[in-house]
């Protein structure tokens, strides 16, 4: 498996590459910088491309690293166990995830996963994963986009129109606008009703604390 590790990070990117120099079948073909990896697709071959990058600002960047390598599977590394962050990599397309306090093990788990097709998470990231697209398949024909997972969240908040364009930096009219998709999507009239919706589905499985292991890209559309 060739591993190109993403980091704006030194410390961070070295350390990663001399975590998996140690690993048996790994192989690591580049440690860059975003900058980098957005101006020079690596010339050898890459299998997976492990961002060292949180949301927002690494949801920004999926869709240009895909078009660079259009076959890698990028693993996020760093995510908070929290439903925003879960399912806005979700919806950008993110293949796996290393959590924010995952161990070297953890990480290297998760590798394994990718060579076996299966996405392995934590039981509250998988939770997160399985009830937006069990509810998404559910009530809406059209998935969620990462910006409406975010206008959902600060709904969530019980922030207004107003407030949530200040938050994201857009016009008071594109949060409207946001907000009467999702509302249309999740097939309920109220502002309160969907993120309800979402909301008291993913605390259910949290109590439960199942865990799934589902094929890799099985929530990304692929």
């Amino acid at each position: 498996m060739n591993v190109l590790i993403v980091s704006d990070v030194r410390l961070h990117r070295e350390g990663l590459a001399s975590l998996l120099d140690t690993v048996p079948a790994i192989t690591v073909v580049g440690v860059v910088d975003v900058d980098s990896a957005l101006r020079r697709p690596s010339r050898r071959t890459v299998d997976v491309l492990l961002l060292d990058l949180l949301p927002p600002e690494c949801l920004k960047i999926v869709h240009r690293l895909r078009q660079l390598h259009r076959r890698v599977r990028i693993v996020a590394i760093g995510v908070r166990e929290v439903e925003s962050e879960v399912l806005a990599c979700a919806a950008a397309g993110i293949d796996g995830y290393v959590p924010v306090n995952a161990a070297a093990d953890d990480l290297v788990a998760v590798l394994d996963g990718l060579k076996r097709h299966e996405l392995v998470c934590s039981p509250k990231v998988a939770a997160s994963l399985y009830n937006c697209v069990g509810l998404l398949r559910t009530v809406s024909a059209e998935p969620l986009t990462v910006r409406e997972l975010e206008v959902i969240d600060l709904m969530n908040e019980g922030l207004s129109n107003k407030e949530i364009a200040r938050r994201l930096g857009i016009e008071t009219a594109t949060a409207k606008n946001h907000v009467q998709n999702i509302l249309l999507k999740l097939n309920v009239h109220r502002r309160g009703q969907a993120a309800a919706k979402l909301r008291a589905l993913i605390r259910d499985r949290f109590d439960r604390g199942d865990a799934i292991s589902a094929p890799a890209g099985a929530f990304n559309g692929n």
